[in-house]
Formats: structure tokens, C-alpha cells, sequence
């Protein structure tokens, strides 16, 4: 009954030739270079020098001398080398690389905002990018004024922006701030607006570049859900991210660059497989350290850090049932049910108690459901779906696979359910579906009662001592070794 929110059916890289009509990206030999310069006077000495020999005729000695002292000003340092491929209509298509790979300067050439050294770039359709944090407001306008100044920079007349207003006013989600300038965003409120503007001016073409990494976790997730419908409506989506598992969920096909140049264009698994051997490799000796530290390391207790934890059960002190007012806020597009039964708080905490949004890998957490019944229901199962920021079901129970059979709760009576659990996924940003079901009143059929997509957000990241895993979730094993003579 449960669907990614992700399609995970993907288009053959190795598709027939696709018709020139069905291109929306087309890349042909791009190539960018900047000049770096020896010191602040060489800007002025070498396009003096190259401007002079202008006036000698080719052929004269004086010429190559002045061009010669001119390229003796600077270096160029290659952003970008010879890259060519197409992205066709309607196709999701990642961008993987290491920091300095080139990634950004080719989504601005893509977007038109840097003019390219040597190549071509065809793009056919509107293009909404959300590329640098900011880029494209005026930090002294609002956020009203900047968005009508970015939807007239994409086209938009001033009867289609106040159209869509709202949408992005609700999509943003920062308040009162849309009316103050954007000076005084904090860069999390600057990405919500811009990424709202992007999404909401209904784009033939959208370009993103690692924009949501500062995004709150319930945000991230709430953009992926935007970028999955995006994708349903058939927009082409040029996507970069350093997370392989939200490319690989995303797109269908990737790219790969390093040090400028293209390493490979296909299959997104095939081209982030090879993106992490060549992670793999440079990490190797850092790993290897980390590794020999932990190993060495005194063990102090009988827990180390960055290994699941035995849940701890304890009591329950008198419970202060309090509900969630940001609850309906966060779901109000991803809930449905008949109102019999409301989840009305999920709250995600450690042993000791304290609420918490961040957690160690392999870190034990007890999830809460505040429950409430507004009429009287039979045979209730409670139960949860933990999902990656691509929506990807990674694990999740219910009460009905536990065992665990509740009572018959009555028609005003509230209650609250804990699972206590381990978190041994990779590092990144997850989420809380909660789902309850039952039956209502006299009713014969079992029925969805609550069910809520985005109910809370938490992050994971490694402990310091911990070396970095590519499965998406590493479970604990024992292990012994025999010799065998």
C-alpha cells in the first residue's frame, strides 16, 4: 500500500537515437577558463600588452614579443574541459563530483549565467536555476519585491506572478520575513524562498545545485516531494548533489566529473558507483587511520561510541500529554484518514529523555505517538515508515508485526505509544510516516484512521571515530576468527 515517493522504474541509458525535437539540454565541447593572475598590476600590464600588439602587423618579431610578455602575466586554470552530452525532455540527470570538479561553473554556463571560453550550449524551454545561495536577489528588495523581480528575469508578466504568489508565499513558509529585506534572511529563509520561487513558476527546466544542503530536515523532505511531482509533469531536472543515494533515487542518468574533465555519462548507479571508487581511493589512507585509531583505542566501557546501543525500558513518569500545533502545519498536503483517531505529536528522543532531531549512527532513539480518539475504535495498529529525503522506505513496524494487540480505546480517551529502536543507516536527513489504522465505532471494515507523510524529521551522521560505510543501512555483526592448522 506503501509507494516510494520516488519512481524507481528508469529509462535505458542506451536508448535509440533520440529525435532533435525530444532534446531540452544539448552540451557540445564546453569549455571555461579564468585567468589567475600574478599580481594586482598584471590585470592592467597584460591587456596593455595584448591591446598594443594589435597594432603591429603578424609576422614581426616585436608582435610575439609583446604577446609572449602579455601571457607571461598569468596562467589559466581550466574549470571545465571539452564537455558534451544531452539531457532529453522530461529526464531527471545528475551531476556528481568532488568539491572543485567543475560542477557549479557548468550549471551556470548551462543557466547563461557565465558566458563559456570555447563550445556551445543549447537549452530549450524556461530554465528556473537555483544555483549559489542568493543569487538572483537583491538583498536591499524584500522577498515580495524579489519575487516579482525574479519572475519577470524568467518571463513571467506581472498578472502571471501575482497568479502564483500565494503558492510560493505557502511553499516558502517564512511568514512576516516575505515583507522585510532579504538582508535579514538567514540563509536557511534565502534558500526556502528561492527554491519556492524555482519550483513555483511552473519551469520547463529546473537546475539545482546542492542548494538544499541548508535546509531544516523537514524542508529537505518537502522539497523532494515538490521535485517528485516536477518530475511527474514531465520537467527536465538537472540535479547536483555529493549524496549518491539521492542521485541514484532521482535520476536516471548522470555525469561524472573530475578536475575539469569528463570521466563518464550513463547510468546513474554505474556513474555513482564510480564516483565512490574514485572517493574510496583518495580516502583510503584517512580511513585507514580512522580505522587503526578506533581498533587501538582503550575501551573505557562497554560501549563505544558509534555502535548501536541495547534499548534501555524505563518506566514511565507521569505523562504530560501536550499536542503539536506545527503537526497539521507540516502535513497538511500528505494527510489523509477519517478523523477517528489523530496522531496529534511525534517526538524523537534519547534514552535519557531529551527531544532531540540529530543522532549518532547506531544511536538507540524511542519514537513517541500522542494519540488521540475522537470516537471509539477496535483492533488499532499504530505503526511508522522511517524514509531517506528521496522518500525511500528504509525500515519501519507496526504494532500488528510486533505482536503488540491495543485495547479497545474508547471515544475521548488519548494515549501514547512508544517504539524504542536503533538507527543504523548511513549518514543524512530521514523522516517519520505515521500511519494508524482500525475500526471505528460499529463499522465492520478495518480502516486508515490517520496517516501522515513529513510528521517529524531527524539527521544522522557518524560518530568522530567511526569510518564512513556506503550501504544505507550497516547492521552490527560478531565476528571470530579460527585457525585452521
Amino acid at each position: 500500500m506503501v509507494s516510494s515517493l520516488i519512481t524507481s522504474a528508469k529509462p535505458s541509458p542506451a536508448a535509440s537515437p533520440v529525435a532533435p525535437g525530444d532534446i531540452a539540454i544539448r552540451v557540445s565541447h564546453l569549455a571555461k577558463a579564468y585567468r589567475i593572475w600574478n599580481n594586482p598590476a598584471a590585470r592592467l600590464k597584460a591587456p596593455f600588452c595584448e591591446g598594443l600588439s594589435r597594432f603591429i602587423p603578424p609576422g614581426f618579431a616585436a608582435r610575439e614579443r609583446l604577446q609572449a610578455r602579455a601571457d607571461g602575466y598569468y596562467r589559466d586554470f581550466h574549470a571545465l574541459r571539452d564537455c558534451s552530452f544531452e539531457v532529453r525532455r522530461g529526464e531527471t540527470f545528475g551531476i556528481v563530483g568532488s568539491n572543485g570538479a567543475g560542477k557549479s561553473t557548468l550549471l551556470q554556463l548551462i543557466a547563461g549565467t557565465l558566458t563559456p571560453s570555447a563550445g556551445q550550449v543549447e537549452v530549450h524551454g524556461r530554465v528556473a536555476a537555483l544555483l549559489e545561495l542568493g543569487s538572483g536577489f537583491d538583498p536591499n528588495f524584500t522577498g515580495v519585491e524579489n519575487v516579482f523581480l525574479n519572475g519577470t528575469i524568467l518571463g513571467l508578466s506581472e498578472r502571471e506572478i501575482r497568479a502564483r504568489f500565494d503558492e510560493i508565499a505557502d511553499f516558502a513558509d517564512i511568514g512576516d520575513f516575505i515583507h522585510q529585506p532579504v538582508r535579514t534572511y538567514s540563509s536557511g529563509m534565502v534558500m526556502r524562498l528561492a527554491f519556492a520561487i524555482s519550483v513555483c513558476v511552473d519551469p520547463q527546466v529546473l537546475i539545482v545545485d546542492e542548494a538544499l544542503a541548508v535546509g531544516d530536515n523537514y524542508f529537505v523532505n518537502k522539497c523532494f516531494h515538490r521535485l517528485n511531482e516536477l518530475k511527474a509533469r514531465g520537467v527536465t531536472i538537472l540535479f547536483v548533489s555529493h549524496a549518491a543515494t539521492i542521485v541514484t533515487s532521482l535520476c536516471s542518468r548522470a555525469l561524472l566529473l573530475d578536475k575539469g574533465g569528463t570521466l563518464m555519462v550513463g547510468d546513474a548507479e554505474e556513474v555513482v558507483n564510480h564516483y565512490n571508487q574514485l572517493v574510496r581511493e583518495r580516502q583510503s589512507a584517512d580511513v585507514e587511520r580512522l580505522s587503526t585509531q578506533a581498533h587501538s583505542a582503550p575501551v573505557a566501557s562497554a560501549h563505544v561510541p558509534g555502535t548501536p546501543e541495547a534499548p534501555v525500558h524505563t518506566p514511565l513518569p507521569k505523562v504530560e500529554f501536550s499536542a503539536d500545533p506545527e503537526l497539521e502545519k507540516r502535513c497538511k498536503n500528505t494527510r489523509f484518514g477519517n478523523g477517528a483517531a489523530r496522531i496529534v505529536r511525534v517526538r524523537l528522543e534519547d534514552t535519557a529523555g531529551h527531544e532531540r532531531a540529530d543522532f549518532v549512527h547506531g544511536q538507540s532513539v524511542v519514537i513517541k505517538f500522542y494519540c488521540e480518539f475522537t470516537e471509539d475504535v477496535d483492533e488499532l495498529v499504530i505503526g511508522y515508515f522511517c524514509r531517506t529525503d528521496t522518500g525511500i522506505n528504509i525500515t519501519g513496524t507496526n504494532t500488528q508485526v510486533e505482536g503488540i494487540r491495543i485495547p479497545r480505546q474508547p471515544a475521548g480517551s488519548r494515549a501514547l505509544l512508544l517504539f524504542h529502536t536503533t538507527l543504523p543507516v548511513r549518514p543524512g536527513i530521514y523522516s517519520i510516516t505515521m500511519a494508524l489504522t482500525g475500526r471505528r465505532g460499529r463499522e465492520v471494515e478495518i480502516s486508515t484512521l490517520d496517516w501522515a507523510d513529513l510528521a517529524a524529521s531527524f539527521s544522522v551522521h557518524l560518530a568522530p571515530n567511526q569510518p564512513a560505510f556506503e550501504q544505507q543501512v550497516l547492521i552490527p555483526h560478531d565476528f571470530e576468527l579460527h585457525p585452521i592448522e
